[in-house]
This record gives structure tokens, sequence and C-alpha cells, in this order.
């Protein structure tokens, strides 16, 4: 059997590092939270953020994956804990799911260890969509920020 690899932007390293020193303090009471996530990103192939493939799950991705055991599906996004809603599927990194999907890629199975057992869970699709976007102009490129790409007003820069 094949051992997934965990692939880990530096950006999304160097952030989850910050929060788990922040949180490592007697008061913080899911310390084995923050093992958990530690030992992921011990164990991660850490890339450049702008060469990590758009199917790895990383913060701020959207992702679905298929409930093995039971055959449900559910659509997250992984943010940190501060943002966190799983009413409206916006899962924290600290929660076991976050920490298991964190860096693996479609159609991979994963598994969670959550407070009602062990949870087996196929990643179907994931997606990640940075805040800004990258345009091709000739032989340089160029960003626009998400307000750009909504108003509209990159069609008129690209005309100049």
């Amino acid at each position: 059997m094949k051992i997934a690899s965990t692939i880990i932007g530096m950006d999304d390293m160097d952030r989850l590092t910050q929060l788990i020193r922040a949180l490592r303090n007697p008061q913080f009471r899911d310390q084995q939270q923050l093992d958990l996530l530690d030992e992921v990103l011990q164990n991660a192939s850490v890339i450049a953020s702008e060469h990590v493939p758009i199917d790895v799950i990383r913060m701020n991705s959207r992702f679905r994956v298929l409930d093995l055991d039971n055959g449900r599906r559910a659509r997250y996004t992984p943010v940190f804990p501060e943002n966190a809603d799983i009413s409206n599927g916006r899962l924290s990194i600290l929660a076991p799911l976050g920490a298991a999907v964190l860096g693996r890629r479609r159609e991979e199975v994963v598994e969670a260890k959550v407070p009602g057992g062990t949870r087996r869970l196929k990643i179907e699709y994931a997606l990640y969509r940075p805040t800004s976007r990258t345009r091709s102009i000739g032989s340089r490129q160029r960003i626009w920020s998400s307000r750009d790409l909504e108003a509209g007003t990159y069609a008129a820069s690209e005309a100049a």
C-alpha cells in the first residue's frame, strides 16, 4: 500500500507553526489537537506555496469528501480556529478532520479520529482559489485583485 505524501506550502507552514506556538500554553485545553497538527507539519513535504498543486488541500481551499462508512458527502474549507463555523462548512484546522486532510490530494482516503470513532473519508475534489488572480500578458504577468475581477476593471486595463 502506498503511503500518501502530505504537501504543505511555505506560507501555510509559517502561519500554522505560528498558531501552534501561540497556543502552546497550559490554558489551551486541546493540546492533543496541537500535537496532531504539529505531527502533520513535521512529516510534510514543504514546497514553495506557488508550486503546491491545485488539488492539494490547503488553508482556505474547498474540498468535498465521501464518507466511506455511510456514503454521505460533505464540503468543507479548512480555516484558522477563529474563522471556524462548521454549519457553513468552515472547518477548524485544529479539528481532527481538518488536520487529517491538510496537504492531502484528490482521490486519497484519509482517516480521522473524531469523538464518535474513526471516520474514513475519500477526498473527491479539492480546489484552491487564491484571493488574487494572475493573468499572462505577453512575456510578463499581471496580478489583479478579486475586487478588480468582480468589477471588471481588468478588461479595460488589458486593452491598454
